[in-house]
């Protein structure tokens, strides 16, 4: 099984010589360096049947020796992978499937004929720096740096990156070399291995940002410890993957898929911290909540550029107003000139962060605190959503007539409740589900809207434009007629608490 941390460079550095003259002389340990220059070729079928099984082909050429590679699939946690790796010297540069084990292979692969479809995907090319570490306890570590390029249906794409390997020992020597790293050079976590950026690149098509999933597995017997984590590592992986695909796309939808992904780490963590006391947790909602501080204006930008497009809700009316359009688009492009989402993923205390919640999933340090980890967690699930509703009905109570400002406020309960909701939702069987879920999601959904028009409304006061007071009263009126539907909805939700 290897285990492997990858961390992306982001900016002009050279990596090798930080390493040496500064990372190595800290350390004070054995060390053994090397330099190699690899080439690969990725293989598959024209239908794709070794990634439909999460298995990756390689064969790799070093000196005028050959080796394949299968790895199958395995567990990522943030920027940590842990994966079955299969090796086969070679005489030549081209794979022999029959010279592994038949046990790697799933039930009813048909080995020969796979061998008759190969062809190559794709190809890296880098050179290898080899640090080999012998770290406390005996510990081995083998930090490499990789700079090349990958090559797929004539594009390519730039390969600079760290991995660390724990060859064998105490886990926690990695994480602790990982964060020296990241204090001395500009990373970042690295979510995608270089195999799957290969497919992505030759299948021509751009990351694309991602909806929620729908509950987070768990099943009648799953304890607390096995249900925080994958609230945590859903989370997480949400956050990171919209980070990569906002670097690789400038997509503005990227932007939210970052906020919300951080929103519901420290939700997971909010929910289960009573139930998972010990220190290494304690300062992480703090951190979490200065990481959302710092994307706090990502829905500003959203909603300026949903007023701005031709398929917004309000296009017909705006259309009319090119004056205030343009204003937007300087508000827009004003937006993202000051708060620079670039400089926000690569800064070193969101790295940090990052690798200190992959640490937790990895080590679970509360094993070492308490017992209370292993307690099932449907025995606190229906008492956690039952407070829950209880909080929403006390901060939206039926006797009391909401304007535009009640519903603002209410929006961070709502989120609350509702990313609890998909971290728990999945005890329960598909009609309670959709029963607990249901009436808030209509009413966020109209919240979206309040917040679009809202935002409108404080960009007028702003904005030196023609037909402003007649522009404002229409958006007075849109707000007073979707208050008085979401209180009919709201009223109507409140009826009966869910089971």
């Amino acid at each position: 099984m290897e285990t492997e941390l990858k961390l992306l460079v982001c900016a002009e550095v050279d990596v090798a010589a930080v390493i040496e003259e500064q990372l190595l002389p800290e350390l004070n340990v054995n060390c053994e360096s090397s330099q190699v220059s690899l080439f690969n070729q990725y293989y598959d079928t024209q239908d794709k049947a070794f990634r439909s099984m999460n298995m990756g082909l390689r064969v790799r050429g070093q000196d005028g020796r050959y080796e394949q590679t299968i790895k199958t699939a395995g567990v990522q946690q943030g920027s940590l992978q842990q994966r079955p790796e299969y090796n086969i010297d070679l005489d030549q540069p081209q794979p022999d499937l029959s010279l592994f084990d038949q046990q790697i292979w799933p039930e009813g692969a048909r080995v020969a004929e796979l061998q008759q479809q190969l062809d190559v995907i794709f190809t890296t090319h880098f050179q290898r720096r080899i640090f080999h570490l012998i770290m406390g306890q005996g510990t081995e570590l083998e930090l490499v740096y990789d700079q090349g390029e990958i090559s797929a249906q004539g594009h390519q794409s730039a390969i600079n990156e760290i991995e660390i390997e724990l060859k064998s020992g105490d886990v926690s020597y990695l994480f602790e070399l990982a964060g020296k790293l990241i204090q001395k050079l500009p990373l970042r976590a690295g979510v995608m291995s270089k195999a799957a950026r290969g497919y992505q690149l030759a299948s021509g098509q751009e990351l694309q940002p991602e909806p929620l999933p729908g509950f987070v597995s768990l099943s009648a017997d799953s304890t607390v410890e096995e249900a925080f984590c994958r609230a945590l590592d859903t989370g997480l992986n949400y956050w990171q993957w919209h980070e990569q695909c906002y670097l690789e796309t400038q997509k503005p939808k990227a932007l939210k898929g970052i906020r919300t992904g951080i929103h519901m780490v420290s939700q997971a963590l909010n929910l289960y911290l009573p139930m998972l006391q010990c220190s290494d947790l304690l300062d992480l909602p703090q951190r979490l909540m200065k990481q959302l501080d710092d994307w706090y204006w990502v829905d500003a930008l959203l909603e300026i550029k949903s007023l701005r497009s031709r398929k917004g809700p309000f296009r017909k009316r705006l259309m009319k107003h090119q004056d205030f359009l343009s204003y937007l688009h300087g508000r827009y492009e004003g937006i993202l000139r000051e708060y620079r989402p670039v400089e926000l993923i690569c800064n070193k205390e969101n790295a940090s962060l990052q690798l200190a919640l992959t640490a937790l999933l990895v080590q679970k340090p509360w094993r070492q605190h308490d017992t209370a980890w292993q307690s099932p967690v449907i025995e606190h699930a229906r008492g956690w959503l039952a407070q829950n509703w209880f909080h929403i009905s006390q901060s939206m109570p039926r006797d009391k007539t909401f304007n535009l400002q009640h519903y603002l406020s209410a929006e961070s309960s709502l989120d609350q409740a509702l990313f609890n909701s998909l971290f728990l939702a999945d005890l329960f069987g598909d009609d309670k589900r959709e029963q607990y879920r249901a009436p808030w999601l209509d009413i966020l959904d109209g919240i979206d809207e309040l917040k679009l028009l809202n935002l409108l409304m404080c960009e007028l006061e702003q904005a030196d434009v023609e037909q402003k007071d007649s522009l404002k009263a229409w958006g007075e009126e849109k707000i007073s007629r979707l208050v008085q539907v979401m209180e009919q909805s709201r009223q109507q939700s409140q009826q009966r608490e869910p089971a």
